[in-house]
């Protein structure tokens, strides 16, 4: 007599397993285990996704010509410049070929609309239990507990912990990303966006509480970013009236609880608003990099200089990059290579410019491709998104299936 199923290999490494598995990978990091943002683990699976590649009948798809494109370009560019570094280009090629293999699984219907609404409904409850784990353990005086990602970080408090990955601002731009693909997915699902009253059903309501103390309590200024952006997708002229209010409401509740994190958005959005990059870099330095190489790629550009459209001198040789207030996000590889980079992102990963996806790409990804883990994980969430999108304009999405057969 049976007592347990048998598995074949077949069943347990099909697509939709093997795309799941590529898609949570990246939008975690399990410290005790990966140790830092160089994980072993993700660079093992980006290994061998060429082998699964190649296995699972290839396509030549957008992401494929665009990926191999963009990389190429930037590896003449190092080569003309003497600048060919694995740290930047072997990485790249590698996070870029295991993307082209799940955009792969994505554009052969793998996953069905709800069945990725789940990934995300799990993903988003999961942070939230692991985050409230976290500070009970610090409550009672805890701070290594690897079984719930706690390894006594040097930065542990209850007002600072990193939930599932390195760091809470990881944590809050995966969740951002996470959230808005899964109100994307409920909106797809009715036809219409959801309201603000919607998103407190019993449908959604475990989703929304454990989104919301997650962000509001990990300790993270990127958080309270991610609440704003997305706090656009209800803004309408109808709600306008409610929805604006509330977010005033919660800004003077900040600043009453003199939340350092809120402090800190609040000094660099006033300090952006000048434009004076110098002050910025004195004002927030860590959010001032972020924001000043954006700053500078629309005021400062100028197409009349070869490096402006083949980059300047690589980040690893200078080593007070961090520090020039006139860097922009096109000097290591120029505005060729960037503009290549835009149209695998509109291509495969955005659907529509003007959208709330376009500001966290701006926001949280440096409007760059990078090699950091969560911005490829905020990248596949996307690309899934971007699709659904697409094929429901078509008349071809799969909502959900009775039964299937990998």
């Amino acid at each position: 007599m049976k007592y347990f199923p048998q598995l074949s290999l077949k069943q347990l490494f099909n697509d939709r397993t093997i795309a799941t598995f590529l898609l949570v990978l990246f939008c975690i990091l399990f410290v005790p285990i990966e140790q830092s943002g160089i994980s072993t683990v993700k660079v093992v699976v980006m290994a061998l996704c060429p082998l699964i590649f190649i296995l699972k009948k290839p396509y030549i798809s957008k992401a494929l010509l665009l990926g191999m494109g963009y990389w190429l370009v930037v590896y003449f560019l190092s080569l003309f410049k003497g600048e060919i570094r694995f740290s930047t280009l072997g990485f790249l090629a590698m996070y870029l070929i295991m993307f082209i293999t799940y955009y792969d699984f994505i554009i052969k219907g793998t996953f069905t609309l709800n069945y990725f609404q789940n990934i995300l409904r799990s993903l988003i409850i999961v942070y939230g239990i692991v985050l409230i784990l976290q500070q009970c353990c610090l409550l009672i005086g805890i701070r290594n507990m690897p079984i719930i990602n706690l390894q006594n970080q040097f930065f542990l408090s209850i007002t600072k912990l990193p939930s599932l990955t390195l760091e809470p601002s990881h944590s809050a731009r995966i969740l951002t990303v996470a959230m808005l693909g899964y109100l994307r997915c409920e909106e797809i699902s009715i036809s219409r966006k959801l309201t603000m009253g919607e998103i407190f059903d019993s449908k959604h309501r475990w989703v929304i509480i454990l989104f919301f103390w997650t962000m509001l309590t990990m300790g993270s200024g990127t958080a309270f970013v991610g609440i704003a952006i997305l706090s656009l997708y209800f803004i309408t002229r109808h709600t306008a009236i409610y929805v604006v209010p509330l977010l005033v409401g919660c800004f003077i509740i900040g600043q009453s609880m003199e939340l350092q994190q809120m402090k800190r958005v609040e000094t660099l959005a006033k300090v952006s608003m000048t434009g004076n990059t110098q002050k910025m870099q004195e004002k927030e330095g860590s959010g001032a990099i972020r924001i000043i190489p954006i700053l500078n790629l629309f005021t400062k550009t100028d197409l009349t200089k070869n490096e402006t459209w083949i980059g300047r001198q690589s980040m690893e040789k200078d080593k007070t990059w961090w520090s020039k207030t006139e860097r922009s996000i096109i000097d290591q590889y120029g505005l060729i290579a960037f503009l290549i980079s835009m149209l695998l992102v509109y291509s495969c990963m955005i659907h529509r410019f003007f959208s709330i996806e376009t500001l966290l790409f701006l926001f949280f990804m440096n409007f760059s491709i990078n090699n950091i883990y969560y911005t490829w994980g905020c990248f596949m969430i996307m690309t899934a998104i971007s699709w659904f999108q697409k094929q429901n304009e078509q008349d071809n999405l799969i909502i959900e299936e009775k039964t299937r057969n990998d």
